[in-house]
Protein backbone atom coordinates (compact mmCIF):
# COMPACT_ATOMS: atom_id res chain seq x y z
CA UNK A 1 0.00 0.00 0.00
CA UNK A 2 1.25 3.18 -0.79
CA UNK A 3 2.52 5.84 1.58
CA UNK A 4 -0.47 8.31 2.73
CA UNK A 5 -2.99 5.36 2.23
CA UNK A 6 -5.63 3.71 4.70
CA UNK A 7 -7.90 0.95 3.74
CA UNK A 8 -11.15 0.64 5.22
CA UNK A 9 -11.94 -1.16 8.10
CA UNK A 10 -13.47 -4.74 7.21
CA UNK A 11 -17.18 -3.51 7.65
CA UNK A 12 -16.52 -0.77 5.93
CA UNK A 13 -15.10 -2.37 2.72
CA UNK A 14 -17.85 -5.21 2.78
CA UNK A 15 -20.33 -2.24 2.63
CA UNK A 16 -18.51 -0.30 0.05
CA UNK A 17 -17.98 -3.43 -2.25
CA UNK A 18 -21.58 -5.08 -2.28
CA UNK A 19 -23.01 -1.25 -2.56
CA UNK A 20 -21.15 -1.13 -6.04
CA UNK A 21 -22.18 -4.00 -7.03
CA UNK A 22 -25.70 -2.99 -6.77
CA UNK A 23 -24.99 -0.08 -8.28
CA UNK A 24 -23.22 -1.82 -11.38
CA UNK A 25 -26.34 -4.37 -11.44
CA UNK A 26 -28.68 -1.34 -11.85
CA UNK A 27 -26.48 0.96 -14.37
CA UNK A 28 -26.32 -1.98 -16.65
CA UNK A 29 -29.88 -2.40 -16.46
CA UNK A 30 -30.54 1.07 -17.37
CA UNK A 31 -27.80 1.00 -20.01
CA UNK A 32 -29.99 -2.27 -21.56
CA UNK A 33 -33.31 -0.40 -21.26
CA UNK A 34 -31.59 2.07 -23.13
CA UNK A 35 -30.14 0.33 -25.84
CA UNK A 36 -33.09 -2.35 -26.46
CA UNK A 37 -36.32 -0.33 -25.57
CA UNK A 38 -35.61 3.35 -25.27
CA UNK A 39 -33.40 3.52 -28.83
CA UNK A 40 -35.94 2.23 -30.60
CA UNK A 41 -38.90 3.75 -29.05
CA UNK A 42 -36.85 7.10 -30.53
CA UNK A 43 -35.67 5.85 -33.63
CA UNK A 44 -39.56 5.03 -34.83
CA UNK A 45 -40.51 8.24 -34.23
CA UNK A 46 -37.60 9.68 -37.44
CA UNK A 47 -38.46 9.89 -40.78
CA UNK A 48 -37.87 6.42 -42.87
CA UNK A 49 -34.97 6.38 -44.66
CA UNK A 50 -30.66 5.38 -44.06
CA UNK A 51 -30.89 7.60 -41.52
CA UNK A 52 -33.30 5.73 -39.08
CA UNK A 53 -31.89 2.08 -40.77
CA UNK A 54 -28.44 3.11 -39.33
CA UNK A 55 -29.80 3.76 -36.06
CA UNK A 56 -31.76 0.69 -35.13
CA UNK A 57 -28.76 -1.40 -36.21
CA UNK A 58 -28.74 -3.86 -33.02
CA UNK A 59 -24.92 -3.03 -32.94
CA UNK A 60 -24.90 0.69 -32.97
CA UNK A 61 -27.72 0.17 -29.94
CA UNK A 62 -25.44 -2.25 -28.20
CA UNK A 63 -22.66 0.27 -28.26
CA UNK A 64 -24.90 3.01 -27.06
CA UNK A 65 -26.02 0.99 -24.14
CA UNK A 66 -21.84 0.39 -23.25
CA UNK A 67 -21.48 4.16 -23.07
CA UNK A 68 -24.47 4.21 -20.92
CA UNK A 69 -23.22 1.63 -18.90
CA UNK A 70 -19.81 3.41 -18.62
CA UNK A 71 -20.69 6.90 -18.26
CA UNK A 72 -23.02 6.09 -14.87
CA UNK A 73 -20.21 3.95 -13.51
CA UNK A 74 -17.71 6.73 -14.26
CA UNK A 75 -19.44 9.14 -12.66
CA UNK A 76 -20.32 7.16 -9.70
CA UNK A 77 -16.29 6.38 -9.20
CA UNK A 78 -15.16 9.95 -9.58
CA UNK A 79 -17.37 11.13 -6.87
CA UNK A 80 -16.07 7.94 -4.76
CA UNK A 81 -12.56 9.37 -5.35
CA UNK A 82 -13.31 12.83 -4.24
CA UNK A 83 -14.60 11.81 -1.67
CA UNK A 84 -12.44 8.93 -0.23
CA UNK A 85 -10.02 11.87 -0.95
CA UNK A 86 -11.93 14.41 1.39
CA UNK A 87 -12.26 11.87 4.54
CA UNK A 88 -8.89 10.53 3.81
CA UNK A 89 -9.88 6.86 3.28
CA UNK A 90 -8.22 6.28 -0.29
CA UNK A 91 -6.93 3.04 -0.85
CA UNK A 92 -5.93 1.57 -4.05
CA UNK A 93 -5.62 -1.62 -2.87
CA UNK A 94 -9.55 -1.48 -1.46
CA UNK A 95 -10.73 -0.21 -4.83
CA UNK A 96 -8.83 -2.84 -6.49
CA UNK A 97 -10.43 -5.85 -4.96
CA UNK A 98 -13.43 -3.99 -5.43
CA UNK A 99 -13.57 -3.65 -8.83
CA UNK A 100 -11.81 -7.45 -9.30
CA UNK A 101 -15.37 -8.51 -7.63
CA UNK A 102 -17.46 -6.51 -9.59
CA UNK A 103 -15.76 -7.90 -12.74
CA UNK A 104 -15.68 -11.55 -11.51
CA UNK A 105 -19.51 -11.26 -10.55
CA UNK A 106 -20.65 -10.17 -13.90
CA UNK A 107 -18.22 -12.47 -16.29
CA UNK A 108 -18.45 -15.56 -14.27
CA UNK A 109 -22.09 -16.55 -15.57
CA UNK A 110 -21.05 -15.45 -19.39
CA UNK A 111 -18.86 -18.57 -18.93
CA UNK A 112 -21.85 -21.08 -19.16
CA UNK A 113 -23.48 -19.83 -21.77
CA UNK A 114 -22.81 -22.72 -24.07
CA UNK A 115 -24.39 -25.54 -21.83
CA UNK A 116 -27.67 -23.87 -22.23
CA UNK A 117 -29.77 -24.48 -25.61
CA UNK A 118 -29.46 -21.75 -28.48
CA UNK A 119 -33.19 -21.18 -28.30
CA UNK A 120 -33.81 -21.86 -24.74
CA UNK A 121 -34.80 -19.48 -22.04
CA UNK A 122 -31.30 -18.70 -20.82
CA UNK A 123 -29.60 -17.47 -24.05
CA UNK A 124 -32.58 -14.81 -24.01
CA UNK A 125 -31.03 -13.90 -20.34
CA UNK A 126 -27.56 -13.80 -21.79
CA UNK A 127 -28.69 -11.57 -24.86
CA UNK A 128 -30.39 -9.04 -22.59
CA UNK A 129 -28.07 -9.10 -19.83
CA UNK A 130 -25.04 -8.90 -22.00
CA UNK A 131 -26.29 -6.92 -25.10
CA UNK A 132 -23.55 -3.66 -23.59
CA UNK A 133 -20.78 -6.08 -25.06
CA UNK A 134 -22.74 -7.66 -28.32
CA UNK A 135 -20.70 -4.80 -30.31
CA UNK A 136 -17.44 -5.66 -29.64
CA UNK A 137 -18.35 -9.48 -30.93
CA UNK A 138 -19.39 -7.82 -34.12
CA UNK A 139 -16.70 -5.50 -34.39
CA UNK A 140 -14.12 -7.32 -33.33
CA UNK A 141 -14.67 -10.83 -34.66
CA UNK A 142 -14.90 -12.36 -30.78
CA UNK A 143 -16.58 -14.69 -29.41
CA UNK A 144 -19.02 -14.03 -26.74
CA UNK A 145 -16.66 -14.78 -23.79
CA UNK A 146 -13.78 -12.68 -25.01
CA UNK A 147 -16.11 -9.96 -26.03
CA UNK A 148 -17.42 -10.02 -22.37
CA UNK A 149 -13.74 -10.71 -20.63
CA UNK A 150 -12.99 -7.11 -22.95
CA UNK A 151 -15.66 -4.68 -22.74
CA UNK A 152 -15.60 -5.39 -18.91
CA UNK A 153 -11.14 -5.08 -18.75
CA UNK A 154 -12.34 -1.53 -20.63
CA UNK A 155 -15.22 -0.81 -17.82
CA UNK A 156 -12.66 -1.72 -14.89
CA UNK A 157 -9.39 0.20 -16.53
CA UNK A 158 -11.60 3.07 -16.99
CA UNK A 159 -13.04 3.13 -13.89
CA UNK A 160 -9.79 2.68 -11.90
CA UNK A 161 -8.12 5.51 -13.38
CA UNK A 162 -11.21 7.73 -12.95
CA UNK A 163 -11.27 7.14 -9.41
CA UNK A 164 -7.67 7.68 -9.27
CA UNK A 165 -7.55 11.19 -10.81
CA UNK A 166 -10.22 12.10 -9.59
CA UNK A 167 -8.95 11.80 -6.34
CA UNK A 168 -4.91 13.17 -6.93
CA UNK A 169 -7.15 16.12 -8.68
CA UNK A 170 -9.15 16.75 -5.25
CA UNK A 171 -5.35 16.09 -3.07
CA UNK A 172 -4.24 18.34 -5.52
CA UNK A 173 -6.46 21.41 -5.07
CA UNK A 174 -6.51 20.23 -0.82
CA UNK A 175 -2.66 19.72 -0.74
CA UNK A 176 -3.08 19.48 3.33
CA UNK A 177 -5.13 16.25 2.62
CA UNK A 178 -2.19 14.50 1.56
CA UNK A 179 0.11 16.12 4.42
CA UNK A 180 -1.83 14.93 7.10
CA UNK A 181 -2.47 11.30 5.92
CA UNK A 182 1.24 11.11 5.69
CA UNK A 183 2.22 12.81 9.08
CA UNK A 184 -0.62 10.73 10.58
CA UNK A 185 1.07 7.52 9.20
CA UNK A 186 4.57 9.11 10.72
CA UNK A 187 3.12 9.79 13.73
CA UNK A 188 1.43 5.90 14.01
CA UNK A 189 4.81 4.56 13.65
CA UNK A 190 6.54 6.81 15.61
CA UNK A 191 4.32 5.65 18.39
CA UNK A 192 4.79 1.86 17.43
CA UNK A 193 8.54 2.55 17.62
CA UNK A 194 8.17 3.70 20.92
CA UNK A 195 6.18 1.24 22.53
CA UNK A 196 8.57 -1.60 20.94
CA UNK A 197 11.97 0.12 22.68
CA UNK A 198 9.78 0.58 25.71
CA UNK A 199 8.72 -2.98 25.64
CA UNK A 200 12.61 -3.70 25.09
CA UNK A 201 13.50 -1.74 28.15
CA UNK A 202 11.56 -3.70 29.99
CA UNK A 203 12.50 -7.02 29.13
CA UNK A 204 16.10 -5.81 29.28
CA UNK A 205 15.42 -4.99 32.99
Amino acid sequence: MRRGERCLDSLEFLLYTLGRIGLMIACAAFAVFTGMVLCPAVITLLPEGTVRDTLIDSTLRSGIAFIVMLGLLLVIFIDDGKKHAAYEIWSSVNITITLIFMVMLYFVPSIFRESFEPDGKANAFYEVSYFPFEWLGTKLGAEFIVSVMIGLGIVAALLFGGYTAAYKRYAKLHPFILRHSVQSESQSNDEEEAEGSEDMNMLNE
